[in-house]
């Protein structure tokens, strides 16, 4: 996989030429970071773990210069606030460390999607294997056939098919394809295909199992985002009907009393919040949801 580096303003063969600067650096911080190398690795990336950190500290000194300049002009011009030379340096320090951290993280995420996808169509790829299997059909020439249709799954069976047609064997394709894999129920059905390859038992059965435990794990998952949608139906009521409500009558008696004012502005700055808490739950309910398909 070509890897690239997140938000990398400098074209990446330029970008790759100047980070060997930082691979001193990069070299040290992986003993820190070892998770970086494991990520990468899952992905089947082309870059070592150097030099991804190398890239993404060049990246993240390139955002410290940009920042610095740019908030410097703009607080010497403003006159917003003293000393403008340290508050720039501030924000040009905070905007180096995000960048250098989202990059560190760029790669887990990218695992994170790819197991999504790939446990979306597991067990559809899964149940068209068990019935070319049952049928008499290779498993060599059943993977053929599951290389297509099946989004990402159909692309890891690819990666073996090209394996076999290259002389490795069924067995050791399947189980490199394991290793390398972030999906747990991919590497778990490939480890159990590689077992059956391996003692020369008929697959048939063994993907009639896994086709089971798979349906069934799916329901768990559906099961248990059920019941977190009930609590988290009770929070999204409380945070963006009740509390609200509560707060404005509040607000309305206290204002009888005392000199409160309440202007448009407190309005704008309620509605603007229940905007931002609405947004969060959408997020939330999506990040929870499992990727299944049934």
């Amino acid at each position: 996989m070509n890897m690239k580096i997140p938000l990398l303003l400098l074209p990446p063969k330029m970008a790759k030429g100047i980070s060997h600067f930082f691979m001193g650096i990069a070299s040290r911080l992986s003993v820190s970071f070892k998770f970086v190398e494991k990520e990468l690795f899952r992905l089947d990336s082309d870059m070592t773990a150097n030099e991804y950190i190398s890239g993404c500290l060049l990246n993240a000194v390139i955002y410290f210069i940009i920042v610095e300049v740019l908030a410097y002009l703009v607080l010497f011009k403003t006159e917003i606030v003293s000393m403008p030379i340290v508050w720039a340096l501030l924000a040009a320090l905070v905007v180096s460390i995000v960048v250098f951290v989202f990059g560190l993280a760029y790669p887990r995420w990218m695992n994170n999607k790819k197991i999504a996808q790939i446990d979306r169509d597991l067990l559809f790829a899964a149940r068209h294997l068990r019935i070319q299997t049952t049928a008499g059909v290779p498993l060599f020439e059943a993977l053929v056939s599951a290389s297509h249709g099946y989004g990402a799954v159909s692309d890891e069976f690819k990666k073996i098919v090209t394996s076999v047609e290259a002389g490795t064997n069924m067995a050791d394709a399947l189980e490199d394809s394991a290793v390398k894999n972030p999906s747990y129920y991919y590497s778990r059905i490939l480890w159990q295909m590689s077992n059956a390859v391996k003692a020369g038992t008929d697959i048939g059965p063994v993907l009639s199992d896994i086709v089971d435990f798979l349906a069934d794990e799916q329901r768990i998952e559906i099961r248990n985002y059920g019941a977190q949608l009930n609590t988290l139906a009770i929070m999204y009521l409380m945070a963006c009907i009740i509390m609200p409500t509560i707060s404005l009558i509040f607000l309305m008696v206290i204002s009888s009393f005392v000199e409160l004012p309440i202007t448009d502005t407190v309005f704008i700055f309620i509605l603007a919040g229940l905007v931002f808490i609405q947004y969060m739950f959408i997020g939330i309910i999506e990040s929870r949801r499992p990727a299944v398909s049934i």
